[in-house]
């Protein structure tokens, strides 16, 4: 019976050692699973029915489906839509420069000279203005930055003549320094936390001078993190319809303000989706450009 016993377990142990494998397989996509779902039903069929859109066709103020590619010629010809186009690329790209200049010395502050006590502390108030209304902080400045607003009765107070700072490109950073500069601090914040001292000690001890550590060793140490904060605040910025609203005048406009103004001229809803598939392109080719300089860095 002994023995009987004894074959009967070494059959079944096979099995159960199969079964907790595959259930070991499983469960990983059983939990990816319904993140999957959402992303199908709430971003890729929206963004297959956008593109359908723009091939519809406009008859009495109502899109039509119809299948032309006058929507496509009209916006990739139209001198404003390249103007729009050129001038949003231009300042997102120079907004994810400003942004990551000024949130890498805050991270390395934060980072290094702040103690292990204080990070959480510091941290927490980071991570608030970005469950903040980023319309309120939009307004803010706006109050800010108006011809009656504080800046210019400050200036008033010491005797010097009043600014227009509304509208233009310096209000229009402001706005976008107020929606990415917390994210992009914890960013590099976190990049910054994950990099091995001793590598900077080292260099510090082998004669290397401040800037070089920086340069040399702390710099591609963190390049990941400085393309992800690059990255992000491209993408942020590029699709923001608020900042160049309320701050800007909407002059020039943006691809956000250009499909606003195509949709209210004249219901135009197929050329809009032009411009908003072509947004999503751009914003793509960016993040693929990013991961193909991440992949070379990680590679050297």
């Amino acid at each position: 019976m002994e023995n009987i016993s004894n074959i009967v377990i070494a059959q079944s142990a096979p099995r159960a050692v199969s079964f907790k494998t595959r259930r070991r397989h499983w469960f990983p996509v059983a939990l990816a699973i319904p993140p999957l779902i959402w992303q199908l039903i709430f971003f890729v069929l929206p963004m297959i029915f956008l593109f359908t859109l723009t091939f519809w066709k406009v008859e009495f103020y109502k899109p039509v489906p119809a299948f032309v590619l006058d929507n496509w010629m009209k916006i990739i010809g139209s001198s404003s839509f390249q103007k729009a186009l050129i001038y949003t690329f231009e300042m997102s790209l120079l907004s994810a420069l400003v942004v990551t200049l000024i949130a890498l010395p805050a991270a390395c502050i934060l980072a290094f000279r702040v103690s292990e006590k204080y990070q959480p502390i510091l941290i927490a108030l980071l991570v608030v203005p970005v469950f903040t209304s980023y319309v309120l902080r939009a307004y803010a400045w706006q109050v800010v930055l108006s011809p009656q607003g504080l800046f210019n009765w400050v200036l008033g107070m010491l005797g010097i003549d009043g600014l227009n700072m509304l509208g233009g490109t310096f209000a229009l950073q402001v706005g976008y320094l107020t929606l990415c500069l917390p994210v992009v601090v914890l960013v590099l914040t976190f990049a910054l936390l994950g990099i091995d001292r001793s590598h900077l000690e080292a260099a510090s001890n082998l004669g290397c001078r401040s800037y070089q550590v920086f340069w040399h060793v702390l710099l591609p140490s963190i390049r990941n993190g400085l393309l992800l904060a690059l990255t992000t605040t491209f993408m942020l910025t590029f699709s923001d319809y608020i900042a160049p609203l309320l701050l800007s005048g909407s002059n020039p406009p943006t691809l956000s303000i250009l499909i606003v103004d195509t949709v209210k001229s004249g219901a135009q809803w197929p050329r809009a989706s032009v411009i908003g598939i072509i947004m999503m392109l751009c914003i793509g080719v960016m993040l693929l450009l990013s991961n193909v300089v991440s992949r070379k860095g990680g590679g050297s």
